[in-house]
């Protein structure tokens, strides 16, 4: 299967803490080379690159590709206002067989904003992509095409939305079974998003007008994406993403669905690209959400959190607590218990934080209280 290698090295970091001031970063982007169109997998390499260090820089990347009413368009990369490419230099270039590599350093302005306290990475649960087209799926045998794609998205997600952890499930939850209990316990878990996808549409379409492609058929990819918040327990985010491309549909053999083979055919790298800017949209929608933790213990002026290095918290980090609780009868809206505590970061294990304060400021808070937690961005 298709997988893309970055490496973002960071330079002058000490830059990064100062609002609106440029960082220097350096990316590396891949992309193959489809038809011989070396001038397009060049392109899609190097947007591939700023992408990656834009979304490192904390820069929002903005791409038509992001669908147009659910419709995948062609691809034109920008930086929306929170952020400005003020340099950018091509390194390197390299081309081995069909594959294209190019290493970038921009200087990136990362503008201040609202999310500056929200830089951790919020626990994302990915369901099993369910195929409901399984009628679609016979044309190639694309009974697996759900797995293959669950592992193509994550894969994106690791790479494309830094402010998720993402933690694949081995079975599809449906939307009907995100009810009460079970989302709490889920959010008990660990978890604070789950992601839903199921195929809707494989079908093939009219044959193409040319004549060297007479075997050829358009062929037709339907998405349905919906991210859920299982603290809130409420629908945070739901689009339909849909493609196409040219399908060989006399072919008596065609590349499975995990095969590398098959992700470098049109269709695949249409549905690949479809998954990136699935993987894009929940970035925009985590990368200003605060995370929450569940208060594992209180002990004298230090609160044990369930949150550790792996939600990228440092020794040191002083943190803002807010206290949270549900809404009684409103979804989706937290109510705010108290005034904030602020704390700082005494030791750190990957899954886990102990944290240090006012005695006085803590005396509200006891063992399995649900807090939101912020970064303070000013110390």
């Amino acid at each position: 299967m298709m997988k893309r290698h970055l490496i973002i090295s960071v330079l002058g970091a000490a830059l990064l803490s100062l609002p609106g001031q440029a960082a220097w970063y350096e990316a590396t982007g891949q992309a193959f080379i489809s038809q011989g169109d070396v001038e397009q997998a060049r392109q899609q390499a190097i947007d591939d690159a700023v992408k990656r260090a834009a979304l490192a820089a904390g820069a929002s990347v903005r791409s038509t590709q992001v669908v147009l009413n659910g419709v995948l368009q062609q691809e034109q990369l920008g930086v929306s206002s929170q952020g400005e490419i003020k340099q950018l230099q091509l390194i390197t270039e390299q081309q081995q067989d069909d594959l294209i590599t190019v290493t970038l350093r921009l200087d990136i302005e990362a503008q201040g904003s609202s999310c500056e306290g929200n830089i951790y990475r919020k626990p994302l649960l990915l369901s099993q992509v369910q195929l409901h087209a399984r009628q679609d799926a016979i044309y190639g045998q694309l009974f697996e095409l759900g797995a293959d794609v669950t592992n193509q998205l994550k894969l994106h997600m690791q790479d494309y939305s830094p402010a998720a952890l993402v933690k694949p499930m081995q079975q599809s939850v449906t939307a009907q079974q995100l009810v009460y209990p079970d989302t709490d316990r889920m959010f008990r878990q660990g978890n604070q998003y789950i992601l839903l996808a199921q195929i809707n549409d494989l079908s093939l379409g009219q044959s193409t007008n040319r004549f060297w492609q007479q075997s050829q058929k358009e062929r037709f990819f339907s998405l349905q994406v919906n991210l859920y918040d299982l603290f809130e327990q409420h629908l945070v985010f739901q689009q339909e993403y849909r493609t196409s491309a040219s399908w060989p549909y006399e072919s008596k053999s065609t590349p499975a669905s995990h095969s590398q083979a098959f992700w470098q055919m049109p269709y695949g790298q249409k549905i690949d690209h479809l998954l990136s800017a699935v993987a894009e949209d929940v970035q925009r929608q985590l990368q200003c959400e605060p995370l929450l933790s569940s208060i594992r213990q209180v002990k004298d002026n230090q609160v044990m959190l369930e949150i550790g290095k792996i939600h990228g918290l440092q020794p040191g980090d002083e943190l803002q607590l807010f206290q949270l609780q549900r809404h009684p009868t409103s979804p989706g809206i937290k109510r705010l218990i108290k005034e904030a505590v602020s704390l700082k970061v005494t030791d750190l294990s990957e899954q886990h934080a102990w944290a240090s304060g006012s005695t006085k400021l803590l005396k509200h808070i006891q063992q399995g209280d649900i807090v939101s937690v912020r970064k303070i961005a000013s110390y």
